[in-house]
């Protein structure tokens, strides 16, 4: 995997997905959920380094946080991953 990225359901759950991570020692970024990847309009996604999955779930786990789907990047597509 290049990096996962987490969506959910809104730019607010983004922010805070983000802000929690950074203060658990993570680096995140947040965009606009790539087209295909959600049927949901205004998803936003948390980009993370591969490295940093497991650790992403235990701090967002703690803050009682969850993404809707995970998926990692693979060459030019993504591919669901179970949280």
């Amino acid at each position: 995997m290049e990096y996962y990225i987490l969506i959910v359901r809104s730019v607010t759950h983004a922010q805070h997905t983000v802000r929690t991570l950074e203060k658990c020692g993570l680096r995140a970024g947040m965009f606009r959920a790539p087209a295909g990847l959600t049927n949901r309009g205004c998803s936003y996604a948390v980009r993370i380094r591969t490295a940093d999955l497991d650790a992403a779930k235990r701090c967002l786990n703690k803050a009682d946080l969850a993404p809707l789907i995970i998926y990692g990047r693979e060459g030019n597509g993504y591919r669901e991953v179970t949280w």
